[in-house]
């Protein structure tokens, strides 16, 4: 599969529907991957079985009440393919932490889309403001899943401080999110 983020599409021609269900897919993203990472605490593995959740949803959605909300549903969908990877794996978690992990993820997922869409919009404007340095690093650790002395050599950073540097920039992040949504907030009820 191709390193998208979305599977190839099926060889029969898909209709109005599977389009329309593969676009809002890709609208909640973030959620429905947020569901898998916290459960499987692997991102590239989170990425395979997104893939895999995906192909699940679009094979499912018949059985997809459009009266209910998409999120909720979908995710419910990729917790199932976690747990199926976990059954064909024989790697259930041990404890019952991954699941409450999952049902948390998944209270989140269904949250206010208005504090959703804030904070990605903050997070967007926050990454802006980075020097073109910190948003190159940022993108090749997150966005092409680099490691290591890989990111270390791509990003011009050496290997012993990338950890601190990363652990810095998630911070400084988080603190200009939480800054601009606290902003945010009383703007939107005067």
């Amino acid at each position: 599969m191709a390193r998208t983020g979305f599977p190839a599409p099926p060889a029969e021609k898909m209709d109005d529907r599977s389009i329309a269900a593969l676009l809002t897919i890709s609208e909640n993203r973030s959620r429905i991957l947020a569901v898998i990472v916290s459960m499987v605490g692997d991102f590239e593995a989170a990425e395979d079985l997104f893939q895999e959740a995906v192909l699940e949803i679009l094979k499912s959605e018949q059985r997809y009440d459009p009266t209910r909300s998409f999120v909720p549903w979908a995710c419910g969908v990729a917790r199932n393919v976690v747990l199926e990877h976990w059954r064909r794996q024989a790697k259930m978690p041990s404890s019952g932490l991954s699941e409450l992990i999952a049902e948390l993820a998944m209270i989140v997922a269904e949250g206010e889309e208005d504090v959703w869409r804030r904070e990605r919009v903050a997070l967007r404007g926050c990454v802006q403001r980075l020097p073109d340095r910190m948003q190159k690093l940022l993108l090749l650790r997150y966005g092409h899943n680099l490691k290591g002395q890989a990111l270390a050599e791509s990003a011009a950073v050496r290997v012993g401080s990338l950890r601190t540097t990363l652990a810095r920039l998630r911070s400084k992040l988080r603190e200009c999110i939480e800054s601009k949504v606290a902003h945010a907030i009383p703007e939107a009820t005067a």
